[in-house]
């Protein structure tokens, strides 16, 4: 592509050009200097007269919107929209924080060999970044993640560049568009129908994660039935291996299906090890069979009617507590929250009507949010504990907002029923460490008969633990 400007020479009279930062299908970047505020930009020319569609002024158009709506410390800031207007042409510009730094495909280029656990870290900020993205309404998906459009800055933080193939919105699945947007090696095979959902991300994040591993474009790695196979090219970890093989699946269905999944995935190696080896159906096979010694057998009868998923090995423990909904204690906090709220709301509002002093109403109000939440938290919220040779989590899960708790499994003390009641004298069920001052509440809502099997379940679990290590 020609060149649009020289070295030097000032734009919009306000910004000098430098030096060419890269080219591509719908621009060219240039890194220059704001003569106003005296800060290093990057300024994204496109030239009208040199489309050979309008689809190419439709996608730069479509960026600097998707840009001025982002703010997130990953992604250079958006500064400018403007186009200049000439006797032969009208060029388009599109000015953002210019970031310091070379891009991954530079470093690999320069020689820079990564550490597994650098290229970890490569991939948490990265994927942080798409969760970022991904979970904005619309959601935006980028769809041209590759090494050229990831920046490793001088302090080892990364920066997330070129949205030129943005796509803000799920029109293009919803009614079939036909656009290809993307890199050929790192795009999915939905992408190559027009098709872009944010699991297709995380499949050109694999693709890059492949090429920071092996130094090679996942075009030159060899592949079994349409999947790239790497194995036998790199030398990592087996977790990491398997979480590389989740984020590069061809199938929609079988990749992670968020940049939070697959973020928790890399950082937790309880459960992707085990999960994309044994099937649940295998896992139920395997905890019935009486004649494996490598698995535990079930210690303790299941209350009849719980709808708690229990699974128990040697070595894992994985508990899901499904929500409740409307039925039984936690309908009744509800219910009696709202009573209480609605009351305190007519309250509050009948005394500073009158010129009451209403501050003495705030411990009130304290103690009706923590019902109203506690309630939510039975009738809607979800748990999964997951306990393993080395770590454990807790993941809760209220209506969307989500808390993540991990530890070390050598931490963890044992699981009580304290004597402090929730509702109808029922015992709150907490899992210690060994710290004593922290703990972990969970399974409100649950009968007393399933937070005693649990209890005994969990407390077995971390005895035989014990006993191995």
């Amino acid at each position: 592509m020609t060149e649009l400007h020289q070295t030097g020479e000032i734009v919009q009279g306000r910004y000098r050009i430098d030096h060419i930062l890269g080219q591509g299908g719908i621009g060219i970047t240039y890194a220059a200097e704001d003569l106003q505020t005296g800060d290093r930009v990057a300024i994204k020319a496109l030239s009208f007269r040199r489309m050979n569609e309008w689809k190419v002024l439709e996608l730069f158009d479509r960026e600097a919107k998707v840009l001025a709506q982002l703010a997130h410390p990953a992604i250079p800031r958006y500064l400018d929209y403007f186009q200049v207007d000439s006797d032969r042409d009208r060029n388009f510009y599109i000015v953002q924080q210019l970031v310091e730094g070379k891009s991954l495909a530079q470093a690999i280029a320069d020689g820079w060999h990564g550490s597994e656990e650098d290229i970890k870290q490569i991939a948490e900020q990265v994927l942080d970044i798409l969760s970022y993205l991904h979970e904005l309404k619309p959601p935006v998906i980028h769809r041209d993640i590759k090494p050229q459009n990831i920046i490793l800055q001088p302090d080892r933080k990364i920066a997330l560049v070129d949205f030129g193939a943005v796509q803000d919105s799920f029109r293009n699945t919803q009614v079939g568009g036909s656009t290809v947007v993307g890199t050929y090696g790192y795009m999915p095979p939905e992408q190559f129908r027009g098709k872009a959902v944010p699991a297709t991300d995380l499949y050109a994040l694999g693709a890059t994660i492949l090429f920071l591993l092996t130094g090679r474009s996942p075009t030159d790695l060899p592949e079994i039935k349409l999947k790239l196979s790497f194995r036998d090219s790199v030398s990592i970890s087996s977790h990491f291996a398997d979480w590389l093989d989740k984020m590069i699946e061809p199938a929609l269905e079988d990749r992670f299906k968020t940049a939070q999944q697959s973020l928790q995935a890399l950082q937790n190696p309880i459960l992707p090890s085990l999960e994309s080896r044994i099937s649940d159906l295998e896992v139920s096979h395997l905890l019935n069979r009486n004649s494996d010694r490598s698995v535990t057998k079930y210690q303790y009868p299941k209350p009849l009617g719980s709808h708690i998923e229990f699974k128990k090995t040697d070595s894992i423990l994985k508990i899901e507590i499904p929500p409740t909904g409307l039925r039984g204690d936690g309908a009744s906090i509800l219910l009696f929250a709202i009573f209480w709220d609605s009351f305190l709301i007519l309250w509050t509002s009948m005394a500073l009507r009158s010129g009451i002093f209403a501050l003495f109403s705030i411990p009130f109000w304290i103690i009706g949010i923590g019902m109203t939440y506690a309630g939510l938290s039975i009738v809607f919220g979800k748990v999964c504990l997951v306990i393993s040779d080395r770590t454990f989590s807790i993941d809760w899960d209220v209506l969307g907002i989500k808390r993540h708790v991990q530890g070390k499994t050598q931490d963890l003390r044992q699981v009580e029923l304290k004597s402090s009641y929730e509702v109808n004298n029922q015992p709150v069920m907490e899992l210690r460490l060994n710290q004593g001052i922290y703990v972990h509440k969970f399974g409100l809502g649950l009968s007393r008969p399933e937070k005693e099997w649990l209890t005994q379940e969990i407390n077995d679990f971390l005895e035989t633990w014990r006993s191995r290590h």
